[in-house]
């Protein structure tokens, strides 16, 4: 009977499902740490610096002037940058760089300020930024005036930097100066003598922006229309004056050398 059951063990073998040798586990752990783990790795990096894009942020200050602000800028990075392009209106706008990604720029004027910047990589990356918070535009007239006894009278206003009520004036038709009747500075309210031909109203606001509004008493209808910039203005006469002056000089200093010329 012992034999027998030899017999029959020998015959039964236990089942060995599942079961893997140790060369099989180390071929396939040898596998994955030297090939696969690599490759994925090595493909993920340079898909990831293939595509990377620099980032741009860009912010506005509140003016305190309403003539000038700044703009800051934030650009980061993870690869180099081969160009930063800034414009303003297709205008070039220069920046000053503070820090390693941080740049300042002077704001003059509104428009939609343009940011483009190319990496290392040659992907772009561009930021736009509207600015609107400068005094470019005069003073109004509210169309509700009336002309009552001879007196005209109307609102100004201005939203930005307010009204310079002491640039307010009148022209009468036959080129006489007019002065303000009354001022009142907290309404705006404004009063003038009213010329029966019409009267030409000058102002500005406190950025130097002007505008005409001339008034017809027969119509009763008020036309306005922009005037140059009185800083400017001012400006450019100064301009003149000294270009006048440098011309005189020039001319003096001509015909000096002129006499000696002839002695």
């Amino acid at each position: 009977s012992s034999f027998m059951n030899q017999r029959t063990s020998r015959r039964s073998p236990s089942p060995r499902y599942g079961f893997k040798t140790p060369k099989k586990q180390d071929g396939f752990l040898h596998l994955l740490l030297f090939y696969i783990l690599p490759f994925l790795v090595f493909n993920g990096l340079l898909f990831f610096f293939m595509t990377t894009k620099p980032s741009i942020t860009i912010t506005v200050a509140t003016p305190n002037d309403y003539q000038h602000t700044t703009a800051e800028i934030e650009i980061s990075s993870v690869l180099p940058l081969k160009s930063i392009v800034t414009t303003q209106e297709s205008a070039e706008l220069e920046l000053e760089e503070v820090s390693r990604g941080h740049y300042t720029a002077d704001i003059t004027h509104n428009g939609v300020i343009e940011i483009t910047v190319v990496g290392l990589n040659g992907m772009t990356a561009s930021a736009y930024e509207p600015v609107d918070v400068l005094d470019e535009s005069p003073p109004s007239i509210n169309e509700d005036f009336s002309i009552e006894s001879g007196i005209l009278t109307f609102t100004i206003e201005d939203s930005q930097s307010g009204v310079d009520f002491n640039s307010i004036r009148g022209t009468a038709s036959d080129g006489t100066a007019v002065v303000p009747v009354s001022v009142n500075k907290s309404t705006g309210q404004v009063s003038f003598e009213m010329d029966s031909n019409g009267l030409t109203i000058h102002a500005s606001d406190m950025c130097g922006n002007a505008f005409q509004a001339s008034f017809n008493p027969e119509s009763h209808q008020v036309v306005t229309s922009e005037e140059e910039n009185s800083q400017e203005s001012s400006d450019s006469s100064e301009t003149t004056e000294q270009t006048a002056e440098s011309s005189e000089e020039s001319s003096s200093s001509s015909s000096s050398s002129s006499i000696t010329i002839r002695n």
